[in-house]
């Protein structure tokens, strides 16, 4: 009786309701795409009156998951009936017998390239022919609803290491958003003249001139994103200096906000940051590699009116790639203090991001520190994380490094911090100075 009467419940609510309520169940990232219509399918055969609400919304059945389970394909033909002219975002993850499934793939992207607004590419390839062919594909087929666009190609043969070039869409004139991994755009790229965000993985940028990505950046008005990401896994030291000089051309994004760059050496990174004008970002991320102190030999020579500062960065967070405890000393945490003065929110996240804290600490706790040791007099909020896995930096390190941090900025007058967030283990609370420990941090929020 009480199944029957929450049925009848559900009878009573008229279509936009339950529009709603499929619609959050199709959208749901819970679980995979194909188990989630299934899931609506199944709801959907209870009644005739949910069925008939289901079958005549359209916008329901937008979303095409193809990979590589056989039932992908069936699916996707019930979503492209049921979706009458709406717009399409279809995802293709495909890496097992990609020779027998690519025309059947390229036939459904040419059936319905007018209607894609969102496309996520990620294909293994075996042969030469599969790559020319997704090659016409994107450079020959019309997308011109075409807004977010991930391409993941690799190469499953003797060239997986090695980056490809790949035309964008230049019929897809509202083009928001573009995500390469180990592909490059060919140039000139038209297509992103209205680009937002931008993301280029591991091969996509390392071995690639900057002068190329300087010509793509130059093409774009309106980037509001970046994120660069590299492959490295420690740096290195080279034999040569920084080729970062005055006359050097700089990349101009007037409106970027949101900067990452991560598992680049320390000599590119550089590169990047002195090199990138960009007078509107608020945000950025920095992905550091392990650090065999590269930076010790070579910091003092990058002359102060080298350094490009941002000071509109207000957020800045700091993470190092690998768990081996790196080797870093002054110069590093000064180069990041001296781009980013004015921080107000500070996060020093996974693995040993927390090691940069005591060494801005030490520069800034010299009795003859100079005026530019500042200690960030903007700064309102810090974070330290540390690791999921395991905890290279001990809780009881970062409460004492935190401690000491907020004694400097006092002995310094400096402004109290509106907040400061510890990610404390359990085990913490066992050693026998916790208690007075955070009873100085909480003085030091409170002055």
């Amino acid at each position: 009786m009480e199944s029957a009467s929450h049925l009848t419940s559900i009878l009573t609510l008229p279509p936009e309701i339950l529009v709603l309520v499929f619609r959050h169940l199709v959208t749901s990232n819970g679980q995979a795409l194909g188990r989630r219509y299934n899931d609506l399918i199944r709801t959907t055969r209870s009644t005739s009156y949910l069925r008939q609400v289901a079958l005549t919304t359209p916008s329901l059945w937008t979303r095409i998951e193809i990979t590589d389970k056989p039932a992908s394909f069936e699916l996707a033909k019930v979503c492209l009936n049921r979706s009458g002219s709406q717009k399409l975002d279809i995802a293709i993850r495909v890496a097992r017998r990609v020779g027998t499934k690519l025309p059947g793939v390229i036939a459904l992207l040419k059936h319905v390239a007018g209607r894609i607004r969102e496309l996520r590419l990620a294909m293994g390839l075996t042969q030469e022919v599969h790559w020319e062919q997704l090659h016409d594909v994107l450079g020959t087929f019309e997308f011109p609803a075409l807004e977010c666009l991930e391409v993941d190609l690799w190469d499953l043969g003797d060239l997986a290491s090695q980056a490809r070039s790949i035309p964008l869409p230049t019929s897809a004139i509202g083009l928001r958003s573009v995500a390469l991994v180990k592909l490059r755009p060919i140039l000139p790229a038209p297509p992103v003249r209205h680009l937002k965000n931008l993301s280029l993985s591991s091969a996509s940028v390392v071995g690639w001139p900057l002068r190329n990505l300087w010509d793509l950046l130059a093409q774009i008005d309106c980037l509001e994103t970046l994120e660069l990401i590299g492959e490295g896994e420690t740096d290195y030291v080279r034999t040569t200096s920084l080729p970062i000089h005055r006359n050097q051309r700089m990349a101009a994004t007037p409106r970027l906000r949101s900067l990452t760059l991560s598992r680049f050496d320390s000599n590119l990174l550089a590169n990047l940051l002195l090199r990138i004008e960009a007078p509107e970002l608020k945000e950025v991320t920095l992905v550091l590699l392990g650090f065999k102190d590269t930076w010790g030999a070579r910091y003092p020579w990058i002359d102060s009116t080298v350094i490009r500062t941002f000071p509109s960065v207000s957020t800045l967070d700091v993470s190092f790639l690998t768990r081996v405890s790196p080797v870093v000393t002054a110069p590093l945490p000064k180069f990041i203090h001296d781009v980013f003065p004015n921080i107000q929110l500070l996060f020093l996240s996974q693995y040993t991001g927390a090691i940069l804290l005591p060494l801005w600490t030490d520069i800034w706790d010299v009795a003859n520190s100079p005026p530019q040791a500042s200690c960030w007099p903007s700064l309102r909020r810090l974070t330290i994380l540390g690791s999921n896995e395991s905890c290279e930096w001990s809780c009881v390190e970062r409460l004492q490094v935190c401690r000491l941090f907020l004694a400097v900025r006092a002995r310094r007058s400096l402004p109290a911090l509106e907040a400061v967030s510890l990610n404390l283990c359990s085990d913490a609370s066992k050693e026998p100075n916790f208690e007075t420990w955070m009873g100085d941090i909480r003085a030091l929020l409170e002055d």
